[in-house]
């Protein structure tokens, strides 16, 4: 007995085109946004992230971790953009969000100067190396500021603060190897 062929479901068909030319309307549009303005954009796309890592770990209550990519996100800022865009990238996302989110302390504007203290050196005297080697430079150099903050100038629970510092180093180091090349890529087409 022979098989009889099935005709694909047109609408299926039809259906997955569709999903397809969005996809690549979309794809698109971000290489065009990217030509026209590409600081405005990656620092759009970039806050958005930052935001989100911050809105999880406060939605899990994980104190403890630092799992946004701020830091990271700012090394890249600073590194394929400018040092200035970077400091501003920082100020908006601790800064202003802290302020608009009603959680600005004196930690925040600690943390602003930690971010852009870290970032700016890292990236200014090791960028020409490779990106293992300024990134975890800069993130290193925070998770020091921090620590050191937390311990003697205004002192918080050790173990948090070390925690907290280790794991922002940690995440950082995973999002520079997993991330950073694909993001190299984007940000110097």
């Amino acid at each position: 007995m022979r098989r009889q062929k099935s005709k694909p479901d047109d609408k299926k068909t039809k259906e997955l085109i569709k999903k397809a030319r969005l996809v690549l309307f979309i794809i698109i549009g971000i290489v065009i946004f990217i030509k026209l303005n590409k600081k405005l954009f990656f620092m759009v796309i970039f806050s958005a992230l930052a935001f989100a890592g911050k809105q999880i770990r406060g939605q899990f209550g994980l104190k403890l971790i630092v799992l946004d990519p701020l830091m990271f996100l700012a090394i890249m800022v600073a590194k394929f953009l400018s040092l200035t865009d970077a400091v501003i990238f920082i100020a908006l996302n601790t800064l202003v969000v802290d302020f608009i989110t009603n959680i600005a302390s004196e930690g925040t504007f600690f943390n602003f100067g930690f971010y852009s203290i870290g970032t700016v050196v890292g990236v200014s005297l090791f960028g020409g190396f490779d990106m293992m080697i300024y990134g975890n430079i800069a993130s290193l150099i925070y998770s020091v500021e921090y620590v050191l903050f937390r311990f003697f100038i205004i002192p918080q629970d050790p173990f948090g603060s070390v925690m907290k510092a280790a794991t922002s180093f940690m995440f950082t180091f995973f999002y520079l190897t997993f991330f950073g090349p694909l993001l190299k890529l984007l940000m110097t087409l």
